[in-house]
């Protein structure tokens, strides 16, 4: 769809680079060469004014006129964006910039109680292994880009025919059969991206297609993966995806 130029902002991000505020800072994802990368904080508020991003008004500060001035120093930072391919002035080759608000109001998978879990069968643990080689020849030989953008797509697919979401229950069910095949197979910790790619995998066996969501944290920068059913994480706590800012989300 066309953009109207007569409401497009000053600057757009390049189709695959992503962008969140965090700890008053403007950090970009650029999804093609898989790297971040962020602004000094002194250059968030006319860069992000630029790219049409509503910040909250500082205190005791005027009312913003509506117009954008450009200093030589932010100027060049607009062109290192440029030069970066992290943004563009191009409408037909950029897209608006938009941030992710973090949901106040996450809650965990329920699971189950001790003594109790799900009954798993034969084509659990073949769908298991399934997407455990999707999920490691992804990782090891296809770029990042390529992986989002073919989970974005099936998914989009799968509701574009009319598909519907599954239950809470049996994707409860489902979430907790993963967790405890995932320890007797998988040796990997603490890498994230893997393992939330992997409970994508698995998931899409049974057309279950939650959102994949990216976040970032400046003290002492990090970035991290995790899947999300609305407001219920399925793979992680809330203790921890609240430390992260989402940058993206699949």
């Amino acid at each position: 769809m066309a953009m109207d130029a007569t409401t497009l902002p000053q600057l757009l991000l390049t189709r695959h680079t992503f962008i969140c505020l965090t700890d008053n800072t403007l950090v970009f994802l650029d999804l093609h060469k898989d790297n971040y990368s962020c602004l000094e904080p002194r250059h968030t508020r006319p860069i992000a004014k630029l790219l049409g991003l509503p910040l909250p008004a500082k205190e005791n500060s005027a009312p913003d006129s509506g117009i954008t001035t450009i200093c030589e120093d932010t100027a060049k930072v607009v062109q290192d964006l440029i030069d970066n391919g992290l943004a563009t002035r191009d409408a037909t080759k950029g897209k608006r910039a938009e941030l992710i608000p973090q949901d106040t109001e996450l809650k965990e998978m329920l699971g189950y109680f001790p003594g109790e879990g799900p009954k798993i069968n034969a084509g659990h643990i073949l769908n298991f292994f399934k997407a455990l080689i999707i999920a490691k020849v992804s990782r090891k030989f296809l770029p990042i880009e390529y992986t989002v953008n073919r989970v974005r797509r099936r998914k989009e697919r799968f509701y574009a025919k009319g598909g519907t979401e599954t239950d809470y229950e049996r994707i409860n069910e489902l979430v907790e059969i993963y967790k405890v095949l995932k320890p007797l197979f998988v040796t990997v910790k603490d890498e994230c991206l893997f393992n939330s790619l992997f409970l994508i995998e698995f998931l899409a066996s049974y057309s279950v297609y939650p959102s994949w969501y990216f976040g970032v944290r400046l003290n002492e920068f990090y970035a991290h993966a995790w899947v999300q059913g609305g407001s219920t994480i399925y793979d992680d706590f809330i203790v921890i995806t609240n430390q992260n800012q989402p940058i993206m989300a699949v």
